[in-house]
């Protein structure tokens, strides 16, 4: 059975620990983005080498679950880092699940960037050079915006996917609210009951991230729609003066 007056007292010393989720979410998605619109520059142009290096990470990525990957970093980093002389002791655990979650991220952000990248249209680089804009500037503030906007649909689901996803943090020792409710159940002996919390801590902050994002979008087609709606009066407009 389950004990919900347990229920109630695990829940502020798990919800405690949010902050320890959402700075790994933040970083991993902050870092993500731009490791990954790197990662989407290199795949477009071609860059040799790095493109090669480019396509063996992101098979790694897609071809091997997160669990494996917190792993190899978690064991493999400190091996790598000694070997240069490092003192690995006392890096925290959460760097290593931020690294694992940030390269994560990068390969599929960077993926959907380079798709967004290439949907803007050709006549975009034009324009810029029409105005005296060199291609890194055209790119940056002319194409860069509006593949952002393509793309924010699969940022929310990208985002919604690494929040729950951190639920793997602290099988590398990450005292997160995963990490607190093995802490309880190895106090108390209950362990369903602090599962059940992070149940609904996850469903409800997933909810609330899908529906900002879709307002987000909402707005953002409106307002696309609007300017389009504009641009048609102005031009119908001025083909009556015509």
């Amino acid at each position: 059975m389950v004990d919900w007056q347990l229920v109630k007292e695990y829940f502020p010393d798990i919800a405690a620990k949010f902050p320890i989720t959402l700075k790994m979410v933040i970083i991993s998605i902050s870092l993500g983005l731009l490791l990954g619109f790197i990662q989407a520059i290199i795949r477009i142009n071609k860059v040799p080498v790095l493109n090669q290096l480019a396509l063996v990470q992101i098979s790694y990525i897609r071809c091997t679950p997160v669990i494996t990957q917190l792993y190899v970093i978690y064991f493999g980093v400190p091996i790598i880092l000694s070997n240069f002389g490092f003192d690995v002791g006392g890096i925290n655990k959460e760097f290593y699940a931020i690294l694992a979650y940030t390269l994560n991220q990068a390969v599929f952000l960077g993926e959907n960037i380079r798709s967004s990248l290439q949907a803007v249209p050709k006549g975009q680089f034009d324009a810029g050079r029409s105005v005296g804009m060199t291609e890194a500037q055209t790119l940056l503030s002319i194409v860069t915006p509006q593949a952002l906007y393509i793309s924010l649909p699969m940022l929310g689901t990208f985002l919604v996917a690494l929040f729950q996803g951190t639920a793997l943090a602290y099988l590398v020792g990450v005292t997160d609210m995963m990490g607190k409710v093995k802490l309880l159940g190895a106090k108390t002996g209950h362990t369903l009951e602090g599962y059940i919390v992070c149940a609904i801590i996850f469903a409800v902050i997933s909810i609330i991230l899908e529906q900002v994002f879709r307002v987000l979008n909402n707005k953002l087609d409106f307002a696309n729609k609007k300017a389009k709606t504009d641009d048609n009066t102005v031009l119908r407009a001025a083909g009556g003066n015509a």
